[in-house]
């Protein structure tokens, strides 16, 4: 698997978590206040989010087959895990589309590097 994969199932893992704290009422809360999304709209993070999970270990699976894929797959669900949950939920709730921004850009940019070498 090449590092550009890996962060790119990073990123797919980290929006995707990031869609299912945005679909539960009490991210919602801590990032809108009384200004919270709707039911509707809540149910539409949740289904975006298992959408992006399962597409991802889709992306893995055909990356690297299904003995290994599986295996990075669960690989980037921990760092993407551990970036939202440990780093910043609790200290920069207001952070979570900047980072998945950030990641998107470090993705890309880790794709055309080296066809720009």
């Amino acid at each position: 698997m090449t590092p550009f994969l890996f962060l790119l199932l990073v990123t797919l893992c980290y929006t995707g978590f990031t869609a299912l704290c945005l679909s539960m009422e009490k991210h919602q809360m801590d990032l809108h206040g009384a200004a919270r999304a709707g039911s509707r709209r809540m149910r539409a993070w949740r289904g975006l989010g298992w959408t992006l999970l399962a597409a991802t270990l889709l992306i893995a699976a055909r990356a690297d087959g299904w003995a290994r894929g599986p295996v990075a797959w669960l690989g980037a669900l921990t760092a993407a895990g551990l970036l939202l949950s440990l780093c910043v939920l609790p200290y920069r709730p207001r952070w979570l589309a900047a980072v998945a921004w950030a990641l998107g850009g470090l993705t890309l940019l880790s794709a055309l590097l080296p066809r720009l070498a």
